[in-house]
């Protein structure tokens, strides 16, 4: 289908597409530093791009909800007992589609009384589009935040394979014999500190939102921006508090 179809239909080429406008560097002919997000600000977005920044940010925080003792409440499972994942398909498929749907109505609501507040006179469209994609940053610290424990284990075995790919006794690159070990969630310490990461990554990824969101409003809205992204803000603080109580929460599964 051609790279103009990749972009736009092939989910990694989207994911990672929309990631990418996050970067600090400015490439190729304009060169140097530009602030993180500053093509979410300079540069034209394709109108369903913020829709899909809600969806991906939906998604991340259901799968973080997903396994927790309250959810496995919610559906009537046991977390002691857990049925297996196909027993509970119905149910995280529906989770997982009313998760987006309340988001998307939840942003839409904040932006259209940010709207009345700053400038009644601009179309709703274009302003949910931009200021969506001001989210991007939360929606990515979350899927680092959520993954952190796995990637910690993951990239031991990464190593592994590749300092001796086949096995047979290599020690390739100076890695040496390395043994894959999950002792770093066994120590008090190692937990704190592993929880601490993942609640500063957190923070630090909405207060990046909030920055974005407000200098994207500094172009639509000029000396209004603070009302225009006042409802956006108490939003942003609301889901921080959730993505804390994510990390925080038992989990089943």
């Amino acid at each position: 289908i051609g790279p103009a179809g990749f972009a736009r239909v092939e989910i990694g080429h989207v994911l990672f597409g929309a990631l990418a406008r996050l970067a600090p560097i400015r490439w190729a002919d304009r060169g140097g530093l530009g602030g993180p997000g500053w093509r979410v600000i300079a540069e034209p977005m394709p109108a369903g791009l913020g829709l899909f920044a809600l969806t991906f940010l939906a998604a991340g925080s259901f799968d973080g909800l997903y396994g927790t003792f309250w959810w496995l409440g919610v559906i009537g499972v046991n977390p002691l007992e857990f049925p297996g994942r196909t027993a509970v398909v119905g149910a995280t498929i529906g989770g997982l589609i009313g998760s987006i749907l309340l988001l998307w109505l939840n942003f839409a609501g904040t932006v259209w009384l940010g709207l009345r507040l700053a400038a009644p006179g601009l179309a709703f469209g274009p302003v949910a589009g931009r200021l969506a994609l001001g989210l991007l940053p939360i929606a990515f610290v979350y899927h680092v935040a959520h993954y952190l424990t796995s990637f910690i284990v993951g990239v031991q075995y990464a190593a592994a394979a590749i300092g001796d790919p086949f096995r047979l006794g290599w020690t390739l690159f100076g890695l040496g014999d390395i043994t894959v070990t999950t002792g770093m969630f066994n120590s008090v310490a190692t937990v704190q500190a592993i929880w601490l990461t993942q609640a500063g990554l957190i923070v630090g990824g909405h207060l990046w939102s909030v920055l974005l969101c407000h200098r994207l409003a500094l172009d639509l809205a000029g000396r209004r921006a603070w009302a225009m992204t006042l409802p956006l803000s108490v939003l942003m603080i609301a889901y921080t508090f959730l993505g804390l109580w994510l990390l925080a929460a038992p989990r089943g599964v």
